[in-house]
């Protein structure tokens, strides 16, 4: 239902049955194996009060990125082009951050599989749920960005922020060592 198909890269958008009901779409049985810098992205609905909002995280950093709920058909969309601006904002290179929308382009959607993954965005939709009924005049680029300078159990307690600028450091140092 949501995939394009015609680009090489290609990413798994992992939704929780909530998400999965809402999009009305079949998961992938076995999805591609994703090949962007952050992975699968995990993504749950999250309401408060009128406000309907989609929070997905990065599977290999945790990175968050709150989108709207609406026009399910363009979530995809909304995600890559959002993340693009969250990773820029983050401190990644901008030729890193173009590089991985670009990579982004052609999506497929799949279960979530990941307990690890599932319990920190459920972490972080707590934090969600709270930046939104305490700070409503916040845009969702700024609960992204607040949310991803928070403290996760999982990464030892690091931030998302600075785990998403260790991947693309280490993306980058593999590909300057591979050019020698």
């Amino acid at each position: 239902m949501l995939a394009p198909t015609c680009h090489a890269a290609v990413f798994v958008l992992r939704c929780t049955q909530k998400l999965l009901d809402r999009l009305n779409a079949t998961p992938d049985p076995e999805p591609t194996p994703t090949d962007t810098v952050l992975g699968d992205w995990y993504a749950n609905l999250i309401r408060v009060g009128r406000i309907q909002v989609v929070l997905a995280v990065s599977e290999r950093s945790l990175l968050p990125v709150v989108v709207p709920a609406r026009d399910g058909r363009s979530l995809a969309q909304r995600l890559s082009e959002t993340s693009r601006l969250v990773l820029s904002a983050v401190g990644v290179p901008l030729d890193d951050a173009i590089a991985e929308h670009g990579a982004m382009q052609s999506w497929v959607i799949g279960k979530t599989v990941n307990r690890r993954v599932l319990g920190s965005l459920n972490d972080l939709a707590f934090q969600l749920e709270v930046g939104l009924r305490d700070s409503p005049d916040r845009t969702l680029l700024a609960q992204s960005l607040w949310l991803a300078r928070t403290p996760l159990k999982v990464i030892d307690y690091g931030a998302p922020d600075q785990a998403t600028l260790a991947a693309f450091a280490g993306r980058r140092a593999l590909r300057s060592a591979s050019l020698r």
